[in-house]
């Protein structure tokens, strides 16, 4: 992956060749038969402590920086899940959540145990029962025009016990906040000591 327009897309959102290793992210150069529809997207798997379970494929921007829709594609049939659920076996005693995948990747580059949610609308209930045990588990919420981000951290205040919400300053998700503000600023936002 490295020179793609995944590799200099992830860069310009800040995430570093090590994360993008880390977290097995990939880009769809040349298609299994059958898989055409994701050529050219940035391939990021669901992985588990038995190894991945699922692929979501993101759009990459074009060159005027819009992005087509559906910008999230998944194999046909596939779940909803948690993403990054390796942060549950982090010793902290509170838990990040983020809308999205790149959001959780930034934040866990930051230092800080984070999950991801599928999208504003990839909330299940079930989820809830993950996040027992945890002293707080901060909502990093999306503050942008449109309400969704804050729409989510709501559900899932009303369901994570311990849960508060950490809403984005200026419009921010986590990944942008981060990017213009720092990780020492995120840390403080939250009230935790450095990881």
């Amino acid at each position: 992956m490295p020179n793609s327009a995944a590799d200099e897309y992830l860069r310009t959102r800040g995430l570093t060749p090590d994360s993008q290793t880390y977290f097995r992210l990939g880009h769809v150069a040349d298609p299994l038969p059958g898989h055409e529809r994701y050529r050219g997207m940035l391939a990021v798997p669901y992985v588990t402590p038995a190894g991945p379970v699922a692929i979501r494929f993101r759009r990459l921007p074009g060159p005027d920086g819009s992005t087509a829709q559906p910008k999230y594609l998944s194999e046909p049939g596939d779940g909803l899940r948690l993403f990054n659920v390796a942060a549950f076996g982090r010793p902290e005693p509170f838990l990040c959540v983020c809308e999205g995948e790149l959001d959780t990747i930034a934040v866990t580059q930051a230092g800080l145990p984070a999950v991801g949610i599928p999208g504003a609308e990839g909330w299940q209930r079930w989820f809830a029962f993950c996040f027992q045990g945890y002293d707080a588990v901060f909502i990093l919420a999306d503050t942008d025009d449109k309400g969704a981000g804050m729409g989510l951290a709501e559900k899932v205040a009303e369901q994570v016990e311990g849960a508060r919400i950490a809403p984005m300053p200026g419009e921010h998700d986590a990944n942008s906040f981060l990017l213009e503000n720092g990780r020492n600023a995120l840390y403080k936002l939250i009230g935790v000591e450095h990881a």
